[in-house]
């Protein structure tokens, strides 16, 4: 299931980029760029990764659809809105790079999920190899002898999206000084002449907290379901539109669809086991 940024918080855009915003900015460049009559600048900016960025939304959901790959754009946070999925075992994992998926509740977290298990480096055309591994929240917070409440706490510290953290404390500071004071409003009374606490207002750390503890999510998401990928489209929206190779994409399809007959297959036979609950791949082709 693909889940989908919806409204960025305020506190959300003043650390990380505000793409609308951006968006809605070179939009009106290009405009102007169009009608200057000026070919080359006019390229430049319809190719930049701001003027892209809210077409990829929009080509990545109609992608999906043809593959027959469920998705749904969250109220607020992605992340926030999957780890609900999974606390409401509607999902297994969340698949996220973003630890604050965990400040979120995220029960279970999976990282560095690839098939090439390999990631491009940023600004570079070389690449890492990485292994994907799941983090358990309730067993890291067992372990580490803290609660949820106190792990957002942490996030404080160290910094989150919604605030950049306090210089000088890492992530080993952070859980020693909540261990310590217990909460994030003591570390501030008792840690004042060691650390710069002065952006940390009371007003920040009860609306991120609010942010984390009570997120905005859709609570009424219903099943979810795989359909049989449509070729016709997939070709449509990938070869036509963005000129990729016919007979790659068809050999592809073909492989996606023999893989959709397996777990159609294999669904329906874990549903006739006791204790399966599974409502997705099984009921679709009823």
């Amino acid at each position: 299931i693909f889940c989908f940024d919806g409204r960025i918080s305020e506190l959300k855009r003043i650390i990380t980029k505000d793409q609308l915003n951006d968006f809605r900015f070179i939009q009106k460049w290009y405009e102007s760029a169009l009608k200057s009559g000026d070919r080359e600048k006019t390229k430049q900016i319809a190719l930049s990764k701001e003027y892209l960025w809210q077409n990829i939304i929009v080509e990545s959901k109609q992608l999906l659809g043809a593959l027959g790959v469920p998705y749904m754009e969250a109220p607020a946070s992605a992340e926030s809105q999957c780890s609900y999925l999974v606390k409401k075992r509607v999902a297994n994992y969340s698949n996220s790079q973003d630890f604050d998926s965990l400040l979120f509740g995220c029960p279970s977290l999976i990282q560095n999920l690839t098939k090439s298990l390999r990631r491009k480096v940023q600004g570079k055309w070389t690449y890492n190899k990485v292994t994907p591994f799941l983090i358990n929240l309730a067993k890291n917070l067992k372990s580490l002898k803290i609660n949820q409440f106190q792990l957002v706490d942490i996030g404080f510290l160290i910094g989150t999206d919604y605030f950049p953290g306090i210089k000088g404390i890492g992530p080993k500071k952070a859980l020693n000084l909540i261990k310590k004071h217990q909460q994030v409003e003591k570390v501030i009374t008792e840690e004042r002449k060691q650390y710069d606490f002065t952006q940390l207002t009371p007003e920040i750390v009860k609306n991120v907290r609010k942010i984390f503890l009570f997120p905005e999510i859709n609570n009424s998401v219903g099943n979810f379901y795989w359909n049989l990928p449509n070729k016709a489209s997939t070709l449509t929206l990938l070869c036509e539109n963005h000129h990729l190779n016919k007979e790659r994409v068809r050999n592809n399809m073909d492989k996606l669809k023999l893989n959709y007959q397996k777990c159609k297959k294999y669904h329906q036979s874990m549903k006739k086991k006791r204790g399966s609950v599974q409502l997705t791949l099984d009921t679709v082709m009823r």
